[in-house]
């Protein structure tokens, strides 16, 4: 199925190899991490042995294991140099481990994964990946592994930085030093100081054209909803992606909801003409973003959608179209849905979409459909803490009685 021979480690001369290999060393690895234990736990039993009995203040009383230096461990479980994996700790991890290991990057080991179809392997490696790329920033002084989360580094810049550590040392803490200052230009000075040419993995090409598939089909979306279409990837990753080459994909930032961070984006594909395919799926996503429900001193229900963007009258006028109403507008830094046709057409479309904040939009249906208890919990959620006393006491009941009373309502 492919052609041309691995170099690197003895007997691996194939992907299927690779491949092989990497199921041993994943399984060999815990058989390893049981025998170490199995034996730490066998030499603290004859250490204990040992100790007197009976008696106090024994110099011999409360030591650590004999061969273990306890000072520095906190009670002697580790012998000095040796790193237990047991359970839930990452595996011993080195700045090359998948070269020492396979003679091969870990990236290119995922690209052999994806064109083999190996999906349930990806998961695995995935974190595998991030401990080596911690691992590796670690090495650098001041530099913060966690920062693995956060540079919008491909793996073509991972590798370069892996490769040649050494004289890329200086110019990648100044890099380091410029992002964490907020300078977003540092990363094209650092990109074209190792590439003449921008550059993707497989799996990497693979996220952004998922990506513009789902967007082409479904409409903007934020990364959390491009996730739950199948983009496979972590939201962080989408993210920094589609931040440095999601034009060479015509995907683009449409604007954000109010939290503010990568997960607020929306992206869409690039367009002349804006228009919404799954109108219910926006406005959804919007709402759990921040959105609010506003009663007018009428009355009158509006739903408060954040969206920032420059487009943001064009979106408005896109989901009047889409769901065949007028009472969609943009209104600061926002959509806002008003009017009792408006908001009970919004209302049908996004309660499939909505997750965390699905039961306060089950209530204002409800409301809007003339349900009693439903208009009790909408009066008192927009009434000030005075007036809520007053109405607990003029429906004689309880909070916690209406506390019951609500839930069954959001959820029924």
């Amino acid at each position: 199925m492919f052609e041309g021979r691995i170099e690197g480690v003895f007997g691996i001369e194939s992907p299927e190899d690779v491949l092989k290999l990497l199921d041993e060393k994943l399984i060999s690895q815990e058989i390893k991490n049981n025998q170490q234990e199995a034996k730490l736990l066998q030499e603290k039993k004859k250490a204990a042995s040992k100790q007197p009995k009976e008696g106090s203040g024994s110099p011999r009383e409360e030591a650590a294991i004999e061969g273990f230096d306890s000072s520095n461990m906190g009670g002697g479980d580790k012998q000095p140099g040796v790193e237990l994996d047991t359970g839930n700790a990452p595996l011993p991890m080195t700045k090359t481990w998948f070269v020492d290991n396979f003679g091969m990057q870990g990236n290119e080991i995922m690209d052999l994964l994806v064109k083999s179809g190996r999906d349930e392997l990806i998961e695995v490696i995935q974190p595998l990946i991030v401990q080596e790329r911690m691992a590796l920033l670690k090495s650098f002084p001041s530099v913060s592994p966690d920062l693995v989360h956060t540079l919008p580094f491909t793996d073509f810049d991972w590798e370069m930085l892996q490769k040649n550590n050494d004289s890329l040392a200086i110019p990648f803490r100044r890099f380091v030093k410029s992002w964490n200052d907020g300078n977003e230009e540092s990363y094209e000075i650092w990109s074209n100081r190792i590439s003449k040419t921008e550059r993707l993995s497989l799996n990497e090409r693979k996220v952004l054209e998922k990506t513009q598939e789902v967007l082409g089909k479904n409409g903007s979306m934020n990364t959390q909803a491009l996730q739950s279409h199948g983009v496979p990837e972590s939201t962080t990753k989408i993210a920094m992606l589609i931040k440095s080459h999601g034009f060479l994909y015509d995907i683009q930032s449409l604007g954000s909801g109010s939290k503010n961070n990568d997960r607020g984006l929306f992206y869409g594909l690039k367009k002349h003409d804006i228009f919404v395919k799954d109108a219910g799926a926006l406005i959804g996503d919007l709402y759990e973003m921040g959105g609010e429900i506003e009663i007018s001193p009428r009355g009158t229900p509006r739903l408060i959608l954040p969206f920032n963007s420059k487009v943001c009258k064009e979106y408005a006028h896109a989901l009047n179209t889409e769901m065949g109403v007028r009472g969609i507008i943009a209104e600061g830094n926002g959509l806002v849905i008003e009017g009792e046709t408006s908001v009970v057409k919004a209302i049908d479309a996004s309660l499939p979409h909505l997750k965390e904040k699905k039961g306060e939009v089950n209530i204002l249906k409800k409301a809007l459909e003339d349900d009693e208890e439903a208009i009790m919990c909408l009066t008192y959620a927009h009434s000030k803490p005075q007036k809520q006393v007053r109405l607990l006491k003029s429906w004689n009941m309880s909070l916690e009685a209406f506390e019951e009373m609500k839930e069954v309502v959001a959820n029924g």
